[in-house]
């Protein structure tokens, strides 16, 4: 029952390097994924799937055929599109109000599409427009064309169509229409589900449509946060420039939009919340609307529910509507979105040893001759805090209730609703609604995110080591260094660890993607968006058994040589041995085998005979299952539900598929993209043929298939003729008679083992394309010939037609001599005379087989290999003979 409703555009969407693959999973009620219906049921979707599905409208073997390549996807609550490289435009999903935009002037189109149907958006003129942009609501689309128009289709409900006209008047058109939005060239547009926002190029901002929450930003309300249904939160038809923030400052200039909400109800559906977020050119973030959970970022103040309870709500109540509220109806700042460093503390210093007698040339008393290297600890806690320069941000993203925010440097961060464990922060909240808010979930957390959190599931540190002068020594020191923004072990293309560089929203799910084309997603499962049916991958990027690190530690340094430890002892004599230099590694029950979030894992320590075990819902697929967190391995059971921070695409990690591209909404998506054309599992060329570079420039890549596979990624097999079809082809001949007839692999080709029989070519489907005379599957069949081995003795046509024949026969050439038409008539006569064929008494003239006679011909095609013509003596004779016989 929720719907998002966002998208931004992204600039780090891959070039086209390569072929793309459209993969969906997740929410299916009004055929969103695109994976066309339930057979033999025009109107009935698939249900949702848990497991990622092609859609191959949208892959490359489909739209390879039109010269065009998928860009990017935007989901939303019901209905999808796609945009292509080339601008082209693609809907499907639920089209009851029109919001796909297929209907035509006077003929309304609202029937739900089931697989993506082209939609070509017009000008004034008739000539086709290129899509750069779109965003999708819940009952309506827009579009950003080249130049910078927009065009709306779908509800009108709330005005968000933009087209001025009242909501009765017009309730939907299923026509797109251009709208105009202050004279302006727009760059980007959001929606949610009853409100709509752009970007123009100067960096303006237009709100317009449902304002219930204050999520247009337009203010103008006498009391506070539009308090009793103030009449500032009616809706607006026409799209508003917002001019001022909360500050009394003009709005800056932004760089990036993001809509957001939610709708609740059956039928008859009504919305709950709607917020909006901004970038500014400078990197500040804005936000207006709905801020009942948070979601817009601003720091809420809790109030005590009553007297003498722990019990908390950030929210006012409405006397007149007796409800909650928490609005912002101008735009306020949010954040600021900058990274902190915890780092542990310093290592101890050397220690102090005696000194040895004085000497000119001996250091001050108090300063040591040598010190040994500091060895930074494996456990010490995470105390000191650094802060660094806030970077750029490059993208921002709306969910129903939660928002996200991407730094350039790959820093994620994350807040509002958490209660599915959206926001990727390693827990859930404890209430859906916060109306009676709990102090924290865990006494240690907060349960409602109301100011930008950063998710730490990435940080790892490293030992970085540098040489220092103490004293009159230079020694080797080691430090700890945190890093953020990357995923360890995990390289792009260039060798650099892979930062984020795209994240989306869903309803109550984000999803997230690599530069290495790794995909991880959070939140709910309800409706399989986390794209796994059972456990997942969460540790994917873990050895299955024994590999988890404690996540709490940093990586122990080095031991000291034996000659570092020698020369400590020579320096002080008096000094007790070095002990034995140990490094015990223990296994942390956090560690990422066990996965994390409330309900997810429930992990038995051994007890008496009893094994330890991990139940519930979490980790691994096939034999990645296992994981050796605390003997004997683990086997990791049930199916997710909620993952409250990021997990690893199970998809993603059981296939070679690397990905470019992501969108969340209802459904959910992902564009990957290979070098040569894949299989199912990712695979170049099936593994089995060979990737083969173009010759001109520009062109990419294609497959090399090898013997008896075809298509463009060689996934056919192609039919071979067998030893069988040999037989048959040399049986079916009237030996008798043309005795030099037989079929001879030496001389009229091989057959046994070849493709297509070695009488026809395999298409890019696995088909065989057959030689003239020559029909079947595999082209096993030979049209009849005589001594010479001409087809039909060149004097008919070969036909197939299994339902009649089960091997090709002759229609042998005939002419008619007493059609009605005199000129036709005489003209048939000559070709008969001509070609010495006599006409029979029905003004037949025919070849045919003599042996068969010419009525078996006529009559039931028995035509031999049309090898004989009847004489006027023949003909005579056999009149002769049948008058005889009478």
């Amino acid at each position: 029952i929720a719907v998002l409703l966002t998208y931004f555009f992204s600039p780090t969407v891959s070039q086209l390097t390569g072929y793309r693959r459209l993969h969906a999973w997740g929410k299916n009620r009004f055929g969103e994924l695109g994976i066309e219906h339930v057979p033999a049921q025009a109107n009935r979707a698939k249900p949702d799937q848990c497991e990622p599905q092609f859609v191959p409208t949208l892959g490359h073997e489909q739209l390879d055929t039109v010269q065009e390549n998928l860009q990017r996807i935007i989901s939303g609550h019901d209905h999808v599109v796609a945009i292509t490289e080339e601008g082209s435009l693609y809907v499907w999903g639920r089209n009851d109000r029109g919001q796909l935009g297929l209907g035509v002037t006077g003929s309304p189109d609202t029937t739900t599409r089931f697989k993506p149907t082209l939609l070509e958006i017009t000008n004034a003129n008739g000539q086709k427009e290129e899509v750069i942009d779109a965003a999708v609501g819940l009952e309506h689309t827009m579009v950003v064309v080249s130049g910078g128009r927009v065009f709306t289709w779908g509800s009108n409900q709330y005005g968000q169509l933009g087209i001025d006209v009242q909501s009765e008047d017009t309730p939907f058109t299923s026509v797109p229409t251009a709208i105009d939005i202050g004279g302006e060239s727009i760059m980007n547009v959001s929606a949610a589900a009853g409100h709509s926002v752009a970007l123009t190029f100067t960096g303006a901002v237009y709100t317009w449509g449902a304002n219930q929450e204050g999520q247009l930003g337009l203010g103008g309300c006498v009391n506070p946060q539009g308090r009793g249904l103030d009449p500032c939160l009616d809706y607006v038809r026409r799209p508003t420039k917002i001019l001022q923030t909360i500050e009394g400052s003009f709005l800056p200039q932004m760089k990036l939009i993001a809509a957001g909400g939610h709708v609740a109800g059956g039928k008859e559906r009504f919305l709950e919340g709607g917020h909006t977020v901004t970038v500014s050119k400078l990197n500040e973030v804005w936000g207006w609307g709905d801020n009942f959970h948070g979601q817009v970022g601003k720091k809420q103040t809790y109030f005590r529910v009553a007297d003498n309870t722990e019990l908390f709500t950030p929210n006012t109540f409405d006397n007149v509507t007796g409800k909650y509220y928490n609005r912002e109806v101008l735009p306020v700042r949010v954040g600021p979105l900058v990274v902190t460093l915890s780092q542990p503390p310093p290592p101890p210093p050397p220690p102090l040893l005696p000194l040895p007698p004085r000497t000119p040339m001996a250091p001050a008393a108090g300063s040591p001759s040598i010190t040994a290297p500091s060895i930074a600890p494996t456990t010490s806690a995470l105390t000191d805090t650094v802060e660094v320069e806030m970077p750029e941000i490059i993208a921002v993203s709306a969910g129903s209730h939660h928002s996200l925010a991407l730094l350039k440097t790959g820093e994620m961060f994350a807040w509002g609703d958490n209660f599915f464990g959206q926001l990727g922060l390693g827990y859930q909240s404890m209430l859906r609604e916060p109306d009676e808010f709990h102090k924290t979930q865990t006494w240690r957390q907060p349960e409602m995110i109301d100011m930008p959190q950063r998710i730490t599931h990435f940080d790892y540190v490293v030992i970085e080591k540098q040489m220092e002068v103490v004293g009159n020594a230079t020694v080797e020191r080691s430090y700890t260094v945190q890093i953020t923004g990357k995923i360890q072990g995990s390289k792009d293309s260039e060798g650099i660890e892979a930062a984020f560089t795209q994240i989306d929203a869903g309803n109550f799910q984000s999803i997230a993607l690599a530069r290495d084309g790794s995909l991880y997603t959070w939140g709910t499962n309800s409706l399989g968006q986390q794209g796994t049916c059972d456990c997942g991958a969460c540790a994917s990027s873990y050895d299955a058994a024994g590999s988890c690190l404690p996540i709490s530690a940093p990586p122990a340094p080095p031991a000291p040589t034996l000659e570092e430890m020698r020369r400590l002892s020579v320096s002080n004599p008096f000094a007790p041995p070095a002990p034995p230099y140990v490094h015990k590694q223990t296994w942390d029950q956090r560690c990422e085998c066990n996965c994390p979030g409330e309900g997810t894992c429930k992990f038995t320590p051994a007890f008496g005979d009893l094994d330890a075990i991990n139940q519930g819902t979490c980790v691994g697929y096939g034999d990645k299952t296992k994981c050796e967190c605390t003997p004997p391995y683990l086997q990791m059971t049930g199916a997710i539900y909620n993952m409250d921070q990021p997990m690893t695409f199970s998809f993603g990690a059981k296939t070679n598929f690397s990905f470019v591209t992501i969108a969340a909404g209802g459904a959910m998506f992902a564009v990957s993209q290979s070098k040569c054309p894949t299989d199912g599992t990712g695979r170049d060329c099936s593994g089995k043929g060979q990737c083969v570079l173009p010759e001109e420039q520009d062109a990419i890549p294609s497959c090399l298939c090898p013997f008896g596979t075809a298509g463009i990624f060689c996934e056919h097999s192609c039919p071979v003729g067998t030893k069988e079809d040999v037989d048959a082809i040399r049986a079916d001949h009237n030996i008798n008679k043309f005795r030099n007839s037989r079929y001879r692999e030496d001389t009229d080709g091989k057959i046994d083992g070849e493709v297509c029989a070695g009488h026809g070519v395999c298409d890019r489907k696995g088909a065989c394309v057959c030689q003239d005379n020559w029909f079947g599957e595999r082209c096993q069949y030979m049209c009849p010939w005589n001594n010479d081995k001409q087809h039909c003795s060149g004097n008919g046509t070969c036909v197939y037609i299994p339902t009649v024949q089960e091997f090709p026969y002759c229609v042998c050439d005939r002419y008619n001599t007493l059609v009605k038409d005199p000129v036709m008539a005489a003209a048939n006569a000559k070709t008969c005379e001509e070609k010495g064929l006599a006409v029979w008494p029905n003004g037949w003239c025919s070849y045919y087989d003599a042996m068969q006679g010419f009525d078996a011909c006529y009559t039931q095609g028995l035509c031999g290999v049309c090898e004989d013509a009847a004489s006027s003596r023949s003909i005579l004779l056999v009149l002769f003979v049948s008058l005889f016989s009478l």
